[in-house]
């Protein structure tokens, strides 16, 4: 199904922040839910999009859907992940598509982590700047819808 051409923009004020249990840090709600609240871009597909702040020397463990594919990129500070695997800042971690929590422990510094998870969407996907298609064609398409002006105008 094709959806018409969208632009959500984000103000920092409009993203809700949650507490993580036991003081052990913060987590700003992009897209998803945590505990209740609904984060702040619409999605098509269920997804989280979560920026986690752990304190130094705390850990924080956070749950996502089963069926969730999930994927967490350090940004600044290293943590270590369900006890045993440590990932530092610009590394990607990627998770085994199975039910459980994640454990994610701060050393003496704080740790910033961007949370993606999502249920797979079981389609090609092809990507080319801000265009997300399902196919080259699709892309292209686009491309040239932009540039005849057919995305609209900018009030």
């Amino acid at each position: 199904k094709n959806t018409p051409a969208n632009y959500q923009h984000l103000a920092s004020q409009n993203i809700p922040v949650v507490a993580l249990p036991n003081h052990a840090g913060h987590l700003r709600l992009i897209a998803g839910t945590y505990q209740g609240t609904q984060g702040a871009a619409r999605t098509f597909t269920e997804m989280n999009v979560w920026d986690v702040v752990v304190n130094p020397n705390q850990q924080a463990t956070i749950s996502v859907p089963a069926s969730h594919s999930l994927s967490l990129v350090v940004l600044r500070g290293t943590a270590t992940f369900n006890g045993q695997e440590q990932a530092g800042a610009g590394q990607l971690v990627r998770f085994a598509h199975e039910s459980g929590d994640v454990q994610i422990a701060a050393g003496s510094e704080e740790v910033k982590i961007l949370l993606l998870s999502g249920v797979p969407i079981q389609e090609p996907v092809v990507g080319y700047g801000p265009f997300v298609m399902n196919s080259e064609q699709e892309i292209r398409q686009a491309i040239a819808d932009f540039n005849r002006g057919q995305f609209g105008q900018i009030q």
